[in-house]
């Protein structure tokens, strides 16, 4: 186990005077095995081969759209062209299109 990732991380959320929790909280660690599989494998040999995936997704008002980007911004993300690139501003552009893709999704799915 000497050559593995170790870490700790805790979240906490507080519904607040709302009558139900709008906030969703997405924690996520995955190996990718290839572009297009990856296992939730927690003693990693190699960190290159590693995604690690935080986030807080704020209702304002309510939890639909919080609810759908907790459960498809991580994929809108990884399939973008350029997400897997060496190239930092590749990645990052791939993450902004991601969050554009998202959006776009929800639209359909929940109207604007």
């Amino acid at each position: 186990m000497s050559d593995s990732i170790l870490y700790e991380y805790y979240v906490a959320t507080d519904q607040g005077r709302r009558e139900y929790m709008e906030d969703f909280v997405c924690t996520n660690r995955q190996h990718l095995i290839n572009k297009n599989k990856w296992t939730k494998n927690f003693h990693v040999k190699n960190s290159d081969d590693l995604i690690e995936y935080f986030a807080v997704f704020d209702g304002h008002g309510g939890n639909d759209a919080a609810y759908f980007a907790q459960n498809n911004l991580l994929d809108e993300i990884t399939k973008q062209t350029g997400f897997w690139s060496e190239d930092k501003g590749s990645v990052s552009r791939a993450i902004s299109n991601g969050f554009i893709s998202t959006t776009k999704a929800m639209w359909n799915v929940l109207g604007e």
